[in-house]
């Protein structure tokens, strides 16, 4: 019971402190204006794929290397991934100088340098993060989580108050948040842990390459969603400007606050629905779905009725048409929020295979509908038919699956 409070406690301080991050939006975006904001978010689009690329997806192996091994061998494995994590940012940034200075690329070195250093920071976050929860150090695990929004919002305000409302000090207050939650989780918990060295079951090499096989081999599937999620805001900016991707990035930002509970609330079902498939009771299998799918229609609708009321009271009159593109986007969260639900059947049948198809599946459908949009008529509100169009792709492809392997597990029980 202590366990499953702990775990709660955890979830509870991550949703907090991803709302707080929401509630910051009507500041960034009344210090930033359109333009700069804009800039932020083709900022935050490298970050994604960057925290990708430095951490080697290392937060998956290291739950294993705890169970499978042990505690020694968990903390060995964050040790390396970690130093990896810091040589692979390095290089990066010199891979970055050096087309800079024969290609004369446009991005200032400042701001690369923040967009590496916040990549990296968060990289860690998500190692560290990793440990704690496979550990079950919860409560100092949600006290850094919790700080850490805190400490990004008050740097964020501290930096534009008395500097600028740049992206460049943006990027720099998420780093200087994340890097102090790292030292506390450093200072706190993982300095008074004894790692044994000598106990290591690989040399040092053989650890590097472990990680970044592990790493490289996710790629095509962490590289599918990122080119689904974010494509579109480079193709805004090349084609309209970087101030139509500011008012665009704001649509995105709403519209992900259905994302954000829908999420918590799919995995709060998760055990629910892996028991009942345990027990062959698909009937409550298929209820749990469907009373999980009209409340996302239902909350959706409400949050399509008051937003546009309530976005005068919180927005500069230059986001304005944030609105009608939120419009356009939220069928398509609410898509990938119904999606969520029936992936849980098929992670229960090892699916994998196929819920890797259905991804990438779905990236194809949106790259498509990007182009055919090239091609015929240019237009935000295009984009944003085309993100709800893959979204629902997906959704309708996942759910199509999970009835089929309900129904095919449904009749093996009654002919046996």
């Amino acid at each position: 019971m202590k366990k499953l409070a702990g775990a709660a406690m955890l979830s509870a301080g991550d949703i907090l402190g991803k709302l707080i991050g929401f509630l910051i939006l009507p500041y960034l975006t009344s210090k930033m204006g359109v333009s700069e904001y804009g800039l932020l978010t083709l900022y935050l689009s490298f970050i994604q794929i960057l925290i990708i690329l430095i951490s080697f997806s290392g937060q998956g192996l290291l739950p294993v290397k705890y169970i499978q091994e042990n505690e020694n061998a968990s903390l060995i494995f964050r040790h390396d991934n970690i130093n990896l994590a810091v040589f692979s940012s390095v290089f990066i940034l010199l891979v970055f100088v050096f087309f800079k200075f024969f290609l004369s690329i446009n991005i200032p070195f400042y701001d690369a340098f923040f967009i590496v250093s916040a990549s990296l920071v968060q990289g860690i976050n998500v190692i560290n993060l990793s440990h704690l929860r496979i550990s079950q150090t919860y409560k100092l695990a949600s006290i850094g989580q919790f700080s850490l929004s805190v400490l990004n919002v008050l740097f964020t305000i501290v930096l534009f108050s008395f500097l600028d409302g740049t992206a460049e000090y943006r990027l720099m207050a998420v780093t200087l948040s994340f890097l102090l939650v790292q030292l506390f989780y450093s200072c706190s918990i993982f300095s008074k842990l004894n790692v044994d060295f000598s106990k290591r079951r690989t040399s040092k090499r053989q650890s590097y390459k472990e990680i970044m096989l592990y790493g490289i081999s996710l790629w095509p599937h962490h590289g599918s969603y990122w080119i689904k999620s974010t494509v579109d805001r480079f193709f805004i900016a090349h084609y309209m400007s970087v101030a139509v991707v500011g008012v665009y990035g704001l649509a995105l930002q709403l519209s992900s606050i259905l994302m954000l509970f829908f999420s918590v609330i799919s995995q709060a079902f998760q055990p629910f629905i892996y028991r009942y498939l345990n027990e062959k009771d698909f009937l409550s299998v298929k209820r749990i779905q469907y009373i999980y799918v009209c409340f996302v229609l239902f909350c959706a609708l409400v949050y399509y009725i008051v937003t546009p009321y309530a976005f005068p009271y919180l927005f500069s009159h230059k986001f304005n048409k944030a609105v009608l593109y939120f419009n356009y986007l939220l069928p398509g969260t609410a898509f990938m929020c119904i999606y969520y639900i029936y992936t849980h059947v098929l992670f229960f049948y090892k699916r994998n295979k196929i819920i890797s198809t259905i991804t990438a599946s779905s990236m194809l459908v949106h790259l498509i509908g990007i182009f055919c949009v090239i091609l015929i008529h240019i237009s935000v509100e295009m984009f944003c038919v085309v993100y709800t169009a893959s979204s629902a792709f997906a959704c309708i492809a996942t759910a199509y699956v999970c009835s089929k392997n309900i129904k095919a597990m449904r009749r093996s029980v009654n002919d046996s």
